[in-house]
This record gives C-alpha cells, structure tokens and sequence, in this order.
C-alpha cells in the first residue's frame, strides 16, 4: 500500500501524509500498486513529541507523535515482512525508525509528523489489519 504527501508547513515543521493526495487515493484493503515498482518507505520514530499547538486533530487526521522521513526507492518485493521493511527504515536512519502504519496513534487515512519529506512520489507504508502489503500472499 502506499500514501503520500499532503502538505507542509501549515503548522511549521509539520508535514501530513496520508492516502488521499491529489487525484491519487491508495487502496488500504488490497493494496493500490504492484510490489514490482521501486519505492520509498515511509519511515517513523515515535518519540513521543507533543502536538504542536495550532495544529487540528481529529479521528481521520492524527499526531502521530514523532517524525518522519522516506528511504531512498526500494522494490516492494524487498518488503517481506513487517520486521524486514523496519530493519530497512534502521539502516536508514538508526534505531527506533521503523516503517510507517496507516493506523499510528491519533487515527487512520492520514496523520500528521514532524519532517519535510519529498512530494514528487507515493512511498510505501504498512496496514496491519488488510491483505495490502507486499508481504501478504
């Protein structure tokens, strides 16, 4: 499954990611593109950081409380497993990084963290309770 950008900077600092960006949704319950194709993965390190003032939460639309960042693109079929994808997002950034999940702390669809990461692909994240990751048969 994969997300995307949705904004930056309406709180600073702050970037939104999540299934709907643009004219392009995800497919949370089957998955919405061929683990053949090359891909960032969505990292987090949930640390725990407070909501930053100003910035509206709702059910839909979480803190995720920590930041974020992407990888360079990997092939889906990389993806076997939950702890193969965290392994990667490790490498990457250290420990405690991890790959994203759809439903992280404050809700699901979308959520908001602290990070600036790129715009100009999807990238790939986790869903725990549907058959849409690379790693599902």
């Amino acid at each position: 499954m994969t997300w995307g950008k949705i904004s930056h900077g309406a709180v600073p600092g702050v970037d939104e990611v999540g299934c709907s960006v643009g004219s392009f949704y995800c497919n949370a319950y089957t998955g919405d593109t061929s683990c053949m194709t090359s891909l960032p993965i969505l990292c987090v390190k949930l640390d725990g950081s407070p909501k930053p003032s100003g910035l509206y939460t709702d059910f839909y639309n979480g803190w995720v409380g920590g930041n974020i960042a992407t990888t360079q693109p990997v092939p889906g079929t990389w993806l076997t497993s939950q702890a193969a994808a965290d392994q990667l997002c490790a490498s990457y950034f250290g420990a405690g990084w991890q790959m994203a999940e759809f439903h992280h702390s404050g809700g699901g669809w979308d959520w908001y963290a602290y990070g600036n990461v790129r715009s100009d692909t999807k990238f790939w994240v986790r869903i725990s309770d549907q058959p849409a990751n690379c790693w599902n048969p």
